[in-house]
């Protein structure tokens, strides 16, 4: 394996287990655990959802999202409301105090300084073609 290869992927595991960290670190701060801070950043950019469909997004079993949101909810920082398009469904929304929980906007500034001083077209690049190796490795994880 060419060592630049090696390189970008220890770069790759390494700058995913320091992002894990802060965001772990960052949830715990507000008392919630990883992975309901993480479906409180999900809501956040997909409101309306529906929790099949926000299971989807977090590669995750409705199950278990089932238990995440009804958590959020006693904590009352999400809710669900009836679909407008299916009575057997409900979508899901944060509610006002969400909104004023800062690992709502964590990601959106952490990315921020991550990316300070690369190129916009950089940026691009790199979205585009982590997108393609997260193809490849669900094709690989098919096999």
């Amino acid at each position: 394996m060419p060592t630049s290869q090696h390189s970008v992927f220890e770069n790759f595991l390494t700058l995913s287990r320091v992002m894990r960290g802060l965001f772990d670190q960052r949830a715990q701060e507000m008392g919630l655990t990883y992975a309901r801070a993480r479906l409180l950043a999900t809501i956040s950019r997909n409101e309306g959802a529906t929790q099949t469909e926000l299971a989807a997004l977090l590669q995750i079993e409705t199950p278990t999202l089932k238990r995440q949101l009804d958590a959020l909810e006693a904590m009352k920082l999400a809710e669900r409301r009836p679909s407008p398009v299916d009575a057997r469904k409900y979508t899901i929304f944060l509610t006002g105090p969400a909104r004023l929980v800062s690992i709502v906007r964590f990601r959106e500034e952490i990315e921020a300084e991550m990316f300070e001083g690369i190129d916009t077209a950089d940026i691009e690049a790199t979205r585009r073609v982590l997108a393609r190796m997260a193809e490849n490795a669900e094709k690989i994880a098919r096999q």
